[in-house]
């Protein structure tokens, strides 16, 4: 592991942005009708989970952007069923606690079986760092930002905006994918230190998965 180094890394990263690295995978989000913060005892109490009612499940398969809510949402299953691996961030943790709650165990077990978490595993690469955002990599590493305050995506879907959030989705997506792609072919990435949540500065780190 090296301290932070110059902007050149993330000329080289951005060589990667929209190519196709690996075929037949699936990048997965869910944009949820409300968050934690709206239920008693919030991200503490594991029960809320159940509450966060999908407004948008949204995948992007070799570049072909498609969405789901909470009347379709069950199409997925024949969508990712020939599906190699399924990526995202916070995946095994956030998306699947919500997912369990519409699907049988047997279908999240295999979802899990095949599926790669950027969070989780980036996480391996940098000791006691703490998990690392994805808007924070992606933003660090190449240059990409949240097209809105993810705080507010919840009440913009209930208040019919649903366009707006399934745009906001996408670019998730597609940072999800940037991230994923430079860990592939193996990268330097730029991220927050952090012990016990304070910030120890910026620093970089070799990854390749």
């Amino acid at each position: 592991m090296t301290e932070n180094t110059t902007d050149d890394n993330k000329i080289n990263n951005n060589k990667i942005l929209n190519s196709k690295i690996e075929n037949n995978v699936a990048f997965l989000d869910i944009e949820t009708q409300h968050i934690m913060q709206e239920f008693p005892g919030g991200w503490k109490n594991p029960d809320n989970y159940a509450k966060l009612k999908i407004a948008e499940l949204g995948l992007l398969i070799d570049g072909k952007y498609q969405t789901y809510e909470e009347d379709n949402v069950f199409d997925i299953v024949k969508e990712l069923k020939d599906i190699n691996l399924i990526i995202g961030h916070n995946i095994l943790n956030f998306d699947y606690s919500i997912l369990k709650h519409y699907f049988n165990k047997n279908v999240i077990t295999d979802f899990k079986f095949k599926t790669f978490d950027t969070m989780l595993e980036f996480d391996k690469f940098t000791d006691d760092a703490g998990w690392c955002s994805l808007d924070d990599l992606a933003f660090r590493n190449f240059g990409m930002k949240k097209t809105h305050d993810s705080i507010k995506i919840p009440e913009m879907w209930r208040e019919g905006k649903h366009d707006t959030v399934k745009e906001y989705l996408l670019n998730d997506l597609k940072m999800t994918e940037a991230i994923y792609n430079l860990g592939k072919v193996g990268g330097n990435f730029k991220y927050e230190h952090k012990v016990y949540g304070q910030s120890k500065g910026e620093r970089t780190v070799w990854v390749k998965w």
